[in-house]
């Protein structure tokens, strides 16, 4: 009985885990198709007043480029699944599980090394960019490149989430 009781706390614990992700996962969506949208429609708006207004516009350029530097860090981090970002799996593909585990628990270590190294420089170039200005619509530059650091610490999570799973008793299903 007492081993039931525990089970339940820890089966309730994971299903609230399991819908937090899962609304994360969705606010994660709404926000990168939000994103595109957002350079769609400025790319539909520079062609409007370009070719039919005849009167072409001077932010748009720039709010596309930017539009659309935030939609592939936000999709590269939050979107893409960490087992479908490019990888090199000739090898990885013909060999045991127990092997593709090890191979796994390798790349995740050595890119989570990569990732942290990145952090500091990272945020050192972002304050960098705090005394600059984009040339048209005068954002501040670390605002528009301060997506990167987003894909930095979203992709180091998720790196690090599939190492605890590779090495968890269910660890096939990370493979």
């Amino acid at each position: 009985m007492a081993s039931g009781s525990g089970a339940k706390p820890e089966t309730a614990r994971r299903g609230t885990i399991e819908t937090l992700g899962r609304l994360l996962s969705r606010a994660a969506d709404v926000v990168g198709i939000g994103l595109f949208l957002a350079a769609f429609a400025g790319f539909i708006v520079q062609i409007f007043f370009r070719y039919v207004m005849g009167a072409p516009l001077v932010w748009t350029e720039e709010f596309v480029m930017i539009a659309f530097i935030w939609t592939v860090f936000w999709a590269a981090a939050f979107l893409v699944p960490i087992r479908e970002h490019v990888t090199f799996d000739v090898v990885y593909d013909v060999v045991s599980p127990r092997v593709q585990r090890a191979m796994a628990i390798f790349t995740m270590i050595v890119a989570l090394v990569a990732f942290a190294l990145l952090f500091l420089p990272t945020l050192d170039y972002l304050d960098f960019l705090t005394r600059k200005k984009s040339p048209v619509l005068r954002l501040p530059m670390h605002w528009i490149y301060g997506c990167y650091l987003l894909f930095v610490v979203g992709l180091a999570l998720k790196m690090l989430g599939r190492l605890l799973r590779l090495f968890g008793p269910h660890w096939r299903d990370a493979l």
